[in-house]
């Protein structure tokens, strides 16, 4: 299932708090969502943007639908202070600081979905979900996956895109760069999307052929993807271009290298090369377009890669967008208590 860009509100002043919650008036709209249903993400984000206007530094919002269930996404991200100590500030209690724990307590009640990744004197990423209908039950088995797909310029069409299908062994993911950036470029990522909606069969070599024929009425772009088998603890890769990846593991990790080239300009379809490397418990794959340094995966440990994807995939993209390209990072995490 391909995933929808996110856009990007900076919030420098009150009034861009508002453009953020018209952006997700409009993407309720889009969907078919009622006014009723869209209410509990606007609030959440006057609280969220409020926190970032009075206490972040370099903080935005990060916004996008969502299909599984039908919903809305929101991320706030700063370098600012951080919540010293996270548990009262859900609780609705304040620090003497008045730190970012201003309104959370209220954000994780609305939301359907909540976490709170915070670091003193580093910053806070705050997720929130907000579905049509609550889920009920337990989550899926199998791997979770999350990501943050972001334009060069506000408002422009992502060159950038990424997709996720899973299956009864674990999940397959993209990553797909679309040549330059803008229109063009979107156009590009939509081929190559549509054709691994269409004709994927879980044989990644065969489909970045499959991409390069479908991207040749393109200006081109460059794509990588991922096949975890939880059941043989394997994960495949293979790629084009300067799509990159990284297998992270307690103590362990593995570089996933793509092959040079292009797909859709080229006479010939590029050859790569298909990678298979371990997948041990609890590991986590992440893959990421060149909008990202190319040392993204540096830092993580434990105690981040145990969040939700979409946080761990929004501190990467913060720490490590260039912030001049469309910039992808798609993040898969093993469920360590699983078969």
């Amino acid at each position: 299932m391909r995933h929808p860009s996110h856009e990007l509100f900076r919030v420098r002043e009150r009034a861009d708090v508002g453009a953020a919650r018209r952006a997700a008036d409009r993407m309720a709209q889009a969907a078919g969502m009622p006014p009723r249903a869209i209410e509990p993400a606007r609030i959440a984000l006057t609280e969220l943007g409020s926190n970032l206007h009075l206490h972040g530094q370099d903080g935005y919002l990060l916004l996008r639908p969502v299909d599984d269930p039908p919903g809305l996404e929101v991320v706030a991200v700063d370098r600012g202070p951080g919540v010293a100590d996270p548990t009262r500030a859900l609780a609705g209690a304040t620090t003497a600081s008045a730190g970012l724990g201003v309104g959370l307590g209220s954000v994780a009640r609305l939301a359907t979905s909540f976490d709170l990744y915070t670091e003193v004197e580093e910053g806070t990423v705050v997720l929130a979900r907000f579905a049509l209908d609550r889920p009920g039950g337990t989550p899926p088995p199998g791997p979770r996956a999350g990501g943050v797909s972001v334009a060069a310029v506000a408002g422009d069409a992502n060159g950038d895109g990424w997709a996720v299908v899973h299956d009864d062994l674990g999940c397959s993911a993209l990553v797909v760069d679309g040549l330059g950036h803008g229109p063009p470029a979107h156009e590009a990522s939509r081929a190559a999307l549509a054709a691994f909606d269409a004709e994927y069969d879980g044989d990644l070599c065969g489909w970045l052929q499959t991409a390069h024929a479908a991207m040749r009425r393109t200006r081109g772009g460059v794509a990588a993807a991922a096949k975890i088998d939880r059941a043989k603890r394997r994960v495949w890769f293979a790629g084009v271009g300067n799509v990159q990846g990284r297998v992270v593991a307690e103590g362990q990790s593995w570089g996933l290298a793509s092959h040079p080239g292009m797909l859709g300009t080229e006479h010939q379809a590029p050859r790569p090369r298909l990678l298979d490397l371990p997948w041990p418990r609890g590991a986590a794959l992440i893959l990421w377009s060149d909008g990202l340094r190319s040392d993204t995966s540096l830092g993580l440990d434990g105690a981040r890669l145990a969040h939700d994807p979409t946080v761990v995939a929004a501190l990467l993209h913060r720490d490590s967008a260039r912030g001049n390209d469309d910039a992808t990072v798609v993040v898969v995490q093993d469920r360590a208590d699983g078969p």
